[in-house]
């Protein structure tokens, strides 16, 4: 055999063993075929992963749900989907499978985020309310705040306000302080100031953290409840690329009719014509046949002013306008198991349903999850908002008040082209009022796995937020010869500048066999945060055109002033959980705080909590009762802490430009210095000490689920300013460490979800019951009083926070019917002795005031607690049903038990203010018929007093007449969208494609006459409660209609 033959040999060998091993290796795989769908509706799901058990041999899901994979003949295919149940497939040996994977179903044991960390939600044994992304994902408001309204037990939000942008008040569990009680914010793991920047759509799920037991590792923050937004991150899938939107038109759900201008004619022409009235018994006003318009007639009447008709019927009208909405959202995610991804980009707009008022945002967010070893991982969140914000004037001189009672008879222009007075048009032609906003987050976490049951997590974070506020107000000028400098046109700028971070270094311990299970947390937290602004007015600019909103285009009046803050806090964090038997449950959180915002001696705080949980469901005797899932029983304590109050409480205040009169006879006025305020360098953070006990219990593998809640929370150590006396020279009291408040409830949770066929449903109910009461307010007990009828006077303040009431409660006097005769007056403590008929001050027509101390007069110590802005009962009511394609989902909101202050009431029933309600004709007092009066008649039995212009008797004092009842119930929510099959929506080269269309705020039902029964914090007191529920006309809900779609591709 020669060399060349040999070649060959060893050739055609190797070949033959070669081709000898792929057959054998053949013979151990073979090709499994099949669909996956959906086990519902039977539509086939793109973009499932398919996984040989224990391998990296995968594969996914076509366009039509098809598969194709080469395994072993024994393998097992683990098969997974968003949003739906894992499943593993035995093959057997089977080359062909129809595969059906059921949607996942939230229950007692999914995974929830907690205090940095996560959990169990089974093992849970504080008071943790959950609320899922999908339930506030595409609703059409700013904020996720306002989607979430309605959706947790035991958390009340409040939307101040219905213009664009408006900020939203939140109190979990009730009211605790009567300075700001609003939550802590957390985003990612990470403290923040705010959550309302976020777009809703990028939120994966919100937690809500409301006792001591689940918020103990917040320390000086968590007083208020805690609330964690998860926001979403890339997974391990193939690449998506998601578009929604929504456009759509708003407009009041209520109006509020008030005299037109023949109507309020008549009126003067009745509360003027007792003194002067006609002889023929005419109106005062006539038509010109020629121009149609209304003139007084100077023979009939004093007065020269002629009415023109090219004034607005209706002020509101004029002011008013129908609002547009619209939302874009564009996404991009997907990764593998070392990176994965998540990029969103988001624009909202919305204008107002007052002319002039708007707000838009623009959010862009980058989301990447890096596994750098294995046992290293970086995870990256930034996130860039900008937000445009148009404001109009609201609260007690707000624009919406002066629209309703201003006087239909004053024309909008002047015969020389000028604004007649001060009116609505013009207060919305010269409003130039608007906020810019940047903000920049970046945070960033570094998972270190130091052994298998020990890591180490180090996490920073920043955000910078850079804001403008602009003022531009046109030349106050009503004729020709305007006073200078008062009347000049003013420009006002004023940049806040906010930055804060944090550092968190975190270890975490984990450990677990069949019996015990052990988790460890201890870490430390730095943080620092830094304010500042600056403000510049000035004078007299050259015209009114754009051009001219700029300060240096003034040229007198330059008035500048700022102010730097900042604060920093140290924190150390431990946490133990124990699980004996998967049965019973113990945690003790523990957590010391200190900020330089308190002097040294007050700079430190320790806040523990401890609760238990027994899973009664797993013990022996229970395992009979089948019906039963899951039976929880949870305890818990704990102590927490405040510090939101003024950085600059412990520093007394100088103002150093303060002029002193010095001398004698004309007095020379040399510079001063003056303190404004009293620091006290002893105040000490809020502490409040909740108990909680709760009954959690899942039926029938969790399609019924029911949770039930008793808590008690005291506040002690609130910071007020107790008064002082008048000789101590000073503004304001110092603050100080001495009232208590209790706040004490009950929450009940109810969720049904089932499918019959094809028709699925999820249903539920939650309601709370809190009780809110003052218990301390100092040595003395001296009351707090808060917000005001019309004067900022002792006699018009609208609330008392006092011992034994709930904060801000309403306070006046109590009405009890109208006097009809000078007989009834006489016999009243409202009666002048000594006084005749004529010289009274209370006459028939007038409101009796109840004597309550009983001395015979009506004085200030007759005044009594007339009801609370504060709800007895907060509920939400989710409905959700689909059947084949089609979704439906229904969400009402509402409560009961709480008052309003309406001071509308004082304005549009009071004829020296202005215009009055449309149906006075119809209530208000008229002790005498005459002919040439009869446009108001007879009328003894009325609920409002006699239209008297000077209302010497002040019938419109603070009291029940303008207290409310401000239940509602409302429909807040209403959306029908339709899924388009699997099929379709790949024949369009998607993946999922969606079209709905939603009403928002479709139907309100309640008894309060004013806008809205939903009545915040008046603007400019959003940083205290003592102003809750009044109503100066506030700018109202709008009620929206949208249209929008989902594409997958």
């Amino acid at each position: 055999m020669t060399k060349h033959d040999n070649l060959k040999h060893k050739l055609f060998t190797s070949l033959m063993l070669i081709l000898c091993s792929l057959l054998l290796n053949a013979q151990g795989k073979i090709s499994v075929s099949g669909l996956v769908l959906d086990s519902i509706n039977n539509e086939p799901l793109i973009g499932v992963s398919i996984l040989e058990k224990g391998t990296t041999n995968g594969s996914m899901t076509g366009m039509h749900g098809d598969f194709t994979i080469p395994v072993s003949p024994n393998a097992i295919l683990e098969v997974s989907y968003m949003g739906y149940g894992k499943k593993e497939v035995n093959v057997n040996n089977q080359t062909q499978l129809t595969i059906y994977l059921s949607e996942r179903s939230e229950h007692l044991d999914e995974i929830i985020v907690i205090g940095y960390g996560v959990q169990k939600k089974s093992d849970i044994t504080g008071s943790i309310s959950s609320v899922s992304g999908k339930d506030i994902n595409n609703i059409p408001v700013a904020s996720a705040l306002q989607a979430l309204q309605g959706k947790a037990a035991g958390v009340n939000i409040i939307q101040n306000s219905g213009a664009p942008g408006e900020q939203i008040t939140i109190k979990v569990r009730g009211t605790g302080t009567i300075n700001d009680a609003n939550p802590l914010f957390v985003i990612d793991g990470f403290i923040v100031d705010r959550i309302d920047h976020l777009n809703p759509n990028d939120i994966a799920n919100i937690e809500i953290l409301k006792d001591a037991a689940s918020s103990a590792v917040y320390g000086s923050r968590g007083a208020n409840g805690v609330v964690l937004v998860t926001t979403k991150s890339g997974t391990e899938s193939k690449t998506q690329i998601a578009f929604d939107s929504f456009v759509g038109i708003s407009n009041p759900w209520k109006k509020i009719s008030v005299m037109d201008i023949e109507q309020y004619a008549l009126m003067l022409d009745y509360i003027n014509g007792l003194p002067n009235f006609s002889v023929d018994g005419q109106l005062y006003y006539s038509k010109d046949p020629v121009t149609d318009e209304l003139i007084y007639d100077q023979s009939k009447f004093h007065r020269i002013d002629t009415i023109r008709t090219n004034s607005p019927a209706n002020w509101w009208d004029a002011i008013s306008q129908t609002g547009v909405k619209q939302q874009y959202n564009l996404t991009l995610s997907g990764g593998n198991k070392q990176n994965k991804f998540f990029a969103s980009s988001s624009y909202y707009d919305e204008e107002g349903i007052v002319k002039t008022s708007g707000y838009n945002r623009f959010n862009i967010r980058l989301n990447l999850n890096n596994q750098l070893t294995n046992r290293l991982n970086l995870s990256t969140n930034i996130m860039y908002t900008n937000e445009n914000r148009k404001i109009v004037p609201g609260g007690q001189n707000g624009i919406l008040k002066r629209a309703l009672f201003q006087s239909p008879m004053v024309y909008t222009y002047d015969s020389k082209g000028y604004y007649s007075e001060g009116h609505p048009i013009a207060m919305l032609n010269r409003n130039h009022n608007r906020m810019e906003r940047h903000r920049i987050d970046l945070n960033f976490r570094l998972d270190a796995q130091i052994l298998k049951s020990l890591n180490y997590q180090f996490k920073i974070s920043d955000y910078l937020t850079p804001e403008t506020l602009y003022d531009f107000s046109e030349v106050n000028k009503l004729d020709e010869d305007f006073q200078m400098p008062y009347d000049l046109s003013s420009v006002f700028r004023r940049q806040n500048l906010a930055n804060k971070w944090e550092i968190n270094n975190l270890l975490t311990f984990n450990w677990q066999n069949s019996l015990h299970d052990i988790s460890i947390l201890g870490g430390q937290i730095i943080e620092g945060y830094k304010y500042s602004y600056q403000e510049s007015i000035r004078k007299g600019t050259a015209g009114n055109s754009p051009e001219m909103w700029y300060l240096s285009s003034a040229y007198t009046g330059d008035k500048t002033r700022g102010l730097d803050r900042e604060w920093t806090a140290l924190g150390f964090i431990g946490r133990v959980n124990y699980n004996l038997l998967d049965r019973y449950l113990f945690q003790v959180n523990f957590r010391a705080d200190a900020s330089s915002v308190f002097a040294k001696k007050e700079r430190w705080g320790y806040f523990p909590s401890v609760s238990a949980g027994w899973k009664f469901s797993s013990e022996a005797f229970m395992q009979d009762i089948d019906w039963l899932t899951l039976g929880k029983l949870r305890i818990g304590w704990g102590k927490l802490g405040n510090n939101r109050i003024d950085e600059m409480s412990r520093y007394t205040i100088l103002n150093t430009q303060y002029n002193y009169p010095y001398g004698i006879g004309n007095h020379i006025l040399y510079p001063g210095i003056i303190a404004t305020s009293i620091g006290n360098p002893n105040i000490r953070w809020e502490k409040t000490e909740t108990y909680n006990i709760g009954l959690d219990l899942g039926l029938f593998k969790n399609s019924l689920t029911l949770g039930i809640e008793l808590f008690d929370k005291l506040t002690s150590d609130m910071l007020l300013r107790v008064p002082v006396t008048l000789s101590s020279g000073l503004n304001d009291a110092p603050m100080t460490n001495a009232g208590s408040v209790s706040n004490r409830g009950i929450e009940f949770i109810v969720n049904q979800k089932g499918n019959v066929g094809k028709f699925k449903f999820d249903v539920g109910f939650n309601v709370s019951y809190i009780q809110n009461k003052v218990v301390s307010l100092g040595t003395g007990n001296e009351p707090v009083y808060g917000g005001w009828l019309n004067e900022p006077s002792v006699l018009d303040f609208t609330t008392k926070t006092a011992v034994g009431k709930p904060i801000g409660s309403f306070f006046g006097y109590v009405t009890d019917g109208i006097f009809k005769t000078f007989e009834e007056v006489k016999e009243s403590a409202q009666y002048d002795f000594g006084k005749n008929d004529f010289e009274q001050t209370t006459r028939p027509g007038d409101f009796k005031f109840v004597d309550l101390n009983g001395d015979g007069r009506i004085t200030a110590e007759d005044r009594t607690f007339l009801g609370s802005s504060l709800p007895n009962f907060v509920f939400g009511i989710p409905l959700s049903f689909s059947y084949a394609n089609f979704d439906l989902n229904l969400f009402f909101q509402g409560q009961t038990g709480n008052k309003i202050f309406n001071v509308m009431d004082y304005y549009l029933n009071n004829a020296a203010a202005g215009n009055v309600y449309a149906d006075i004709r119809d209530k208000h007092w008229s002790g005498q018929l005459r002919d040439d009066r009869a446009f108001f008649p007879l009328n003894l039995d009325a609920t409002i007093p006699d239209l008297d212009p000077s209302d010497i008797p002040r019938n419109f004092r603070s009291s029940d007449f303008f207290v409310k009842d401000g239940s509602y119930v409302r429909l807040q929510e209403l959306r029908l969208m339709y899924n388009f099959s699997k099929q379709v929506s790949s024949q369009l080269w998607l993946t999922d494609l969606s079209l709905f269309a939603s009403a928002y705020n479709l139907l309100t039902f309640t008894a309060y006459n004013g806008f809205d029964p939903e009545v915040g914090k008046v603007a400019g007191t959003e940083s205290n409660n003592l102003n809750m529920g009044v109503d100066h006309g506030n700018y109202p809900q709008a009620r929206t209609f949208t249209i929008g779609l989902k594409m997958v591709f």
